[in-house]
């Protein structure tokens, strides 16, 4: 059984992989994703992921850039953080602050697996429009 204390620190995102009907079929922020993933003894947690290959133009800076090329950027991004609980084999991340304006007050709940020394954190299952099963797996590995 997972305890807090099997999560604490810093985890680097080795991959993000959409899982629909069991089979994977791709990678969510591309081969190469970027990611941190932090669980303290106080019990926060704070999550920064990103696509290794957003597209920037040379030269443009992020507060001077037109409303499209700041969305797209935004697009590649994903960041939260909050309080984190186990119930069980779930973590769950009771998120007060996210790039995402729906997120905050709301929880997002992981199944936890163990791979050898990587840590598998697995999204709930939801629907497709077209009735499949669909849910995403980020696989982490712990900073050393």
């Amino acid at each position: 059984m997972t305890e807090p204390e099997d999560l604490y620190g810093t985890w680097d995102l080795v991959d993000f992989v959409r899982i629909v009907d069991g089979n994977p079929i791709g990678q969510v922020l591309g081969p190469e994703p970027v990611g941190k993933i932090s669980y303290s003894p106080d019990g926060r947690v704070t999550a920064l992921l990103m696509r290794r290959d957003r597209e920037w133009p040379a030269g443009a800076e992020f507060l001077t850039a037109d409303d499209a090329e700041r969305g797209a950027a935004a697009f590649g991004f994903v960041g939260y953080g909050g309080r984190f609980s186990l119930e069980g084999e779930k973590v769950v991340h009771h998120l007060d602050i996210s790039l995402y304006p729906e997120h905050p007050g709301t929880d997002l709940v992981r199944r936890v697996r163990w791979e050898q020394d990587r840590l598998v954190l697995a999204t709930e299952e939801r629907t497709t429009r077209s009735g499949r099963r669909m849910w995403d797996e980020l696989t982490w590995r712990r900073l050393s």
